[in-house]
């Protein structure tokens, strides 16, 4: 495959579908919507074979489990980032727009219910909850009294945690999973979350892979943090 044509193809679709959401949907609209930010069957479920790999990698390395790497420079960052950048035809807002899972919540459904759907459904799926904030009380306090409702609540699988800081230790920087609850500017409820899938992040050709078996934990705990955005976004109990 001509791999110029893929890129300018794959650039191509995302513009086309980085849209704004407006505030009059109907529930089959927001519904549909989504069921976007997560496809149950992905069309990559392979690696990629190392043999096709079109750039150098590293070769396969042994490791010492729960240790962290030698740090990359600032500078080795800055001018990787930059190279990428060249090929980027996304801004910096869009960018967020591609790295984040995102629900809306359906007319009806009130902030708290969102807040007890989501602590309902992780308690049903072990997802432990590991912290709750909510930094728009100190806003209406300190800044602006009718500052929209936001609010931060971590749920972990503290086994598959666990494993995967044995793996890398600087994964401790994405975890524990975090959804944010939030109101837009047209008073509509939102939820979002890194979206760390790991069907796709897994897919270089570099021969360093995790195991299987922790492949499919946290493919497992992706679909734990769907199900948990779904039922907050239709107020499952």
């Amino acid at each position: 495959m001509n791999i110029t044509k893929l890129a300018v193809g794959t650039a191509t679709a995302l513009l086309f579908s980085l849209g704004a959401l407006g505030a009059q949907e109907t529930e089959e609209e927001i519904m549909e919507f989504n069921q976007q930010s997560y496809m149950l069957e992905a069309p990559i479920t392979e690696r990629v074979d190392p043999g096709s790999s079109i750039m150098p990698t590293n070769p396969a390395q042994d490791y010492v489990a729960n240790t962290m790497m030698v740090p990359i420079s600032a500078e080795a960052k800055m001018k990787l980032f930059q190279s990428l950048m060249i090929g980027n035809p996304l801004s910096l807002r869009d960018m967020m727009n591609l790295l984040v899972a995102k629900k809306k919540v359906l007319p009806g459904i009130t902030f708290d219910e969102v807040i007890e759907s989501m602590q309902s459904k992780a308690f049903d799926l072990n997802m432990r909850p590991t912290g709750h904030n909510t930094p728009y009380i100190v806003l209406r306090e300190t800044f602006d009294p009718e500052s929209p409702r936001v609010e931060f609540l971590s749920f972990c699988d503290l086994i598959t945690m666990r494993k995967i800081l044995d793996y890398s230790l600087e994964f401790s920087a994405f975890v524990p999973c975090r959804i944010s609850v939030m109101e837009d500017a047209h008073g509509d409820i939102w939820l979002a979350t890194l979206d760390w899938d790991i069907r796709w992040l897994d897919t270089s050709p570099n021969p360093n892979i995790i195991s299987d078996e922790l492949r499919a934990s946290a493919i497992r705990v992706r679909e734990n943090m769907e199900a948990i955005m779904e039922a907050a976004a239709t107020g499952d109990f």
